[in-house]
Parts: C-alpha cells; structure tokens; sequence
C-alpha cells in the first residue's frame, strides 16, 4: 500500500495537456485555455482618448491663467470627423472622444466656465490617453485562462473566435444494486454521480448513470467509459463479493497504476491507464469519493487542460482551533472549515457523512500516528472552488 504523496506523484506524471485545439466563439470560453498567445491587431487605444468631460487645448496656449479660448467645435464618442485647433482655440469634448489634431490636452469642464475659460491647468497631456499606452499592435495581450478580464482584453482587439485547447471529456459511472431513483425500504438515491458531474462543471461529461453490481452490465458501461479521455467510477473497488471494478477495468485493457493507499477515508482509491486515457475509480461513500476526487481526479484534469496540477488544489498552512487524533495506519485527510482564527476540525461522523462535509472549505491533513493539539500549524489543502472563502 503506496503513501498518498507516491499517489499524487503517479497521477502528476500522467497529467499531460491534451494536444487538440478546437475554436469557439468569445462569447463560449469563459475559463478555456487559450491554445497560443493573443495580440493587438492595432495600437489600444487606437487613438489619443479624451478621459474627461471638458475642453481640448493646447498646452502652449495655458501658460498665463485664467484665459479665454475660441471655440471651434465639439468633438464626441465615435466622431470620425475633427476639427483642427489652432492658437488660441479649443475644442468642447466628451470622455472617449479623440483628441482633435493640434490639441495634446484636456482640461476638465470643472477647471472651466463652461464656455472657453481655462481656470485651471496642471500638464501637457492632462486627461488624455494616449494611443498605444495599453497595447502597440502586435503585442502579445492575452494568454492562459480566458477569464472575464482576458474577454474583455480579447474582445478589445477583436479576438473573437478564439482557439482553445480541448476540454477533456470525462465519463462518470455509478455502481451499486442499491441505488435507485425511487428508493426502496434497503436501498438508497445516487448522490456520487451528481457530485461528481457537479465537481466535473467545466469539461465535457458523459454520464453513464448508475449500474447494478452485475458483471455483464458493468462491462458495458466500462468499455463505453474507456472511449472518454478520463473515467471516473463511484464504488465497487473494495473487497466485497460484489466489488467487480478492479478485474473489470483490467479485462477491459487497464493497466493500473496503483489500488489503495494509506489514506482516511479513501483507502480503496484506484487509478490506471488504457490505451485512450485514464481511470480512477473512487469508493462508493460520499466523503471518501469528494476526498479522492479532489486529490486526484481533478487535478489531472487541470493538467489536461492546460493548467497546473497543483493548481486544483491549494496548500496551506493554518493553526488548529482544537486537537485533533491521528490515525495509526493512515493519511488523515477531512473536511475542515479554514477562517480568520485557524482550522476548525468538523465533528466529522464518518466517510457517508456528507451533511458534515458540506459545512467545510478545505481539507485538514494529519499525518500518521501525529495527534495534534490545539495552536499547532497543520497542513490544509483547499480546493480552488473554495479559494476564495478559504482566504
């Protein structure tokens, strides 16, 4: 039985990006990996910007305060026609205009009178943007991860589609007699392929459902799980009579890489190759899948994706608000909620016990035979779902 770091490690080196690349409209890639870099296709702004309501001037017309200008014009948003200033002229405009040839400041309309007084003036270039202080055509603007800012950035030189890497596609698979959608008296609802699916929101899942503990059936389901670039399966790979996953996956032509680990709850986590992807086939209780597939499965996947591995999974360092007992065999790895104060270890019931997990944020580790005590600094991993609330 490997550690759970030597786990971690055999999944991290087969996390590779997947090579394909696929286009799809802007409006579509919200946290898509960009397949190559982004550039300008023009200068940003393409042209010198007024930032304030006010007048355009010229700076050399500015030198004795207060003084009175001719005005020429008005000068808007999106106006493609401009006058030209001259000495002592000015210009009314507005926020985004461009700047009219001649002038190379904006003096704001509180600095006036309203008509062509300058009361007011601090530099050559006040309140003007100019052309290219963002971006010079050609620069490399976006990469990565599109999120709402890189849209935005993407949007603005006028990246749209855009290419991005493949989402991976992920076959869920439920396995249990006893899962029913209308539960008899000894038999129970499918809660793990949901959360799974709901974890897996941002690629492409196919889910298979939940199947009976029958070998034929679970072939099936299996080998059509195998066309997908990952499987992950719920239940099924302990030591009971009914727990066929393990032969099946190898019959079905997986190698796998390792099958269960010195870790609580999760000990019976699996994880193998084939000739198309991967597999992890999870344990059935709840706690022990969302520990696992936090672990492992979603790590891959954002390597897959072009991310890190590490980037699924946050580690940090906090102190525990209450002593905490360590197991003699094992990895301790469970729910925690991470606040301002430290780690508050969740009076946790079990590895079926969701209605405790849901209350936490992060993972609370404790190593083998370590009890810990309250004021000591633990390891704690959060996902990045729950990055934010976490911090």
């Amino acid at each position: 039985m490997i550690s759970v770091d030597e786990a971690r490690a055999i999944v991290r080196g087969c996390s590779f990006a997947l090579a394909e690349t696929e286009v799809v409209p802007l409006s579509e890639a919200t946290n898509r990996r960009l397949a190559g870099d982004i550039a300008a296709d023009r200068d940003d702004p393409p042209f010198h910007r007024a930032m304030m309501d006010g007048l355009a001037v010229r700076s050399a017309d500015l030198t004795d305060l207060p003084t009175r200008l001719e005005l020429v014009g008005t000068v808007a948003a999106g106006d493609e026609t401009l006058p030209e200033i001259g000495a002592g002229q000015a210009v009314r405009i507005f926020t985004g205009a461009p700047v009219p040839p001649g002038a190379d400041s904006v003096v704001p309309v509180e600095q006036t009178d309203g008509e062509g007084e300058v009361r007011e003036f601090r530099q050559t270039g006040q309140s003007v943007l100019r052309r290219g202080f963002f971006a010079l055509g050609g620069d490399i603007v976006a990469n990565g991860r599109l999120t709402p800012e890189s849209i935005a950035v993407c949007a603005s030189v006028g990246a749209d589609p855009v290419q991005v890497l493949r989402r991976p596609r992920v076959a869920v698979l439920s396995t249990g007699t006893e899962l029913a959608a209308a539960p008899g008296a000894h038999e129970i609802r499918n809660s793990n392929g949901p959360m799974i699916t709901s974890l897996l929101a941002d690629y492409e899942v196919i889910d298979l459902g939940a199947i009976l503990d029958e070998k034929a059936a679970l072939l099936a389901a299996i080998r059509r799980g195998l066309e997908a670039d990952v499987l992950v399966s719920t239940g099924g790979v302990s030591r009971g009579d009914k727990d066929f996953v393990p032969e099946l996956l190898v019959e079905a032509g997986v190698d796998i890489l390792f099958h269960k680990i010195a870790l609580q709850p999760g000990k019976p986590v699996l994880f193998g190759r084939h000739e198309h992807g991967h597999v992890f086939g999870l344990p059935g209780n709840p706690v022990s899948a969302l520990v696992c597939a936090d672990l492992f499965v979603l790590p891959h996947l954002a390597a897959l994706s072009g991310a890190t591995f590490g980037s699924a999974l946050i580690e940090m360092q906090a102190p525990l608000l209450a002593p905490v007992a360590s197991s003699p065999k094992r990895r301790r790895v469970f729910p925690c909620f991470i606040g301002a104060d430290g780690v508050e270890p969740l009076p946790w019931r079990g590895s079926a016990d969701m209605h405790t997990a849901l209350r936490g944020n992060a993972y609370v580790t404790i190593e083998q035979g370590e009890d810990r005590a309250a004021g000591d600094s633990v390891t704690c991993f959060v996902p990045a779902r729950n990055a934010a609330v976490a911090g």
